[in-house]
């Protein structure tokens, strides 16, 4: 049986909610299945987010790398940028740039530690 706030997040989004109240491996079950949820209703932006907050960083890997073989190199990004890793972050920043997405890659290089090309990047090409 699906848990009650899963569909209440559904509805009204994950601020609907506070899940900390709840034991981790609750709170884990119940954002996996909202992200899962989401997923396949194609609301990608809102279950990366909830992916996220989950912690579930094989999955957004395995959803980047998915995202990447698909050419949706924003939502692919985003998968990557909580998960840290250096050299996924790195290729997908460099793809930002060249689709013009200078403010994502910028932000894909900040959460690969890549300081100096993010200020870079901000510097030049991104709009204050």
């Amino acid at each position: 049986m699906e848990h009650p706030i899963v569909e209440k997040i559904l509805k009204e989004g994950i601020n609907s909610v506070n899940v900390s109240m709840l034991d981790k491996s609750t709170q884990k079950k119940i954002l996996h299945d909202v992200g899962e949820k989401l997923y396949k209703q194609n609301r990608f932006i809102e279950a990366i987010e909830i992916m996220a907050k989950a912690q579930d960083f094989e999955k957004l890997t395995k959803l980047g790398d998915l995202f990447l073989s698909e050419k949706k190199t924003e939502l692919a990004t985003l998968c990557f940028i909580p998960t840290k890793d250096k050299q996924r972050l790195n290729n997908a920043a460099v793809l930002c740039i060249q689709s013009k997405n200078y403010e994502l890659s910028a932000r894909a290089y900040e959460a690969a530690d890549n300081k100096q090309m993010a200020s870079f990047i901000k510097q030049n090409f991104v709009v204050m």
